[in-house]
């Protein structure tokens, strides 16, 4: 899900449409990944096509939420 999305303000509807995006974003990954040969994988190249994903966050990645 979009960071810059409230869940609490979205409608069954766009609820079930952000879903199905995350979903299918998933599976391009996977085919994508899958396309590729062994030898050709590597962590640091699923890192960088993870970043403009909202849904991958690099594990040295802190988040901290401020309120107020």
């Amino acid at each position: 899900m979009r960071p810059d999305l409230d869940p609490a303000l979205l409608t069954p509807d766009d609820r079930l449409t952000e879903l199905a995006a995350i979903l299918a974003r998933g599976l391009i990954r996977l085919r994508d990944k899958a396309a590729l040969t062994p030898h050709q994988t590597s962590a640091t190249q699923i890192v960088a096509e993870s970043r403009d994903s909202a849904v991958a966050v690099p594990p040295d990645t802190w988040l901290t939420v401020h309120t107020g």
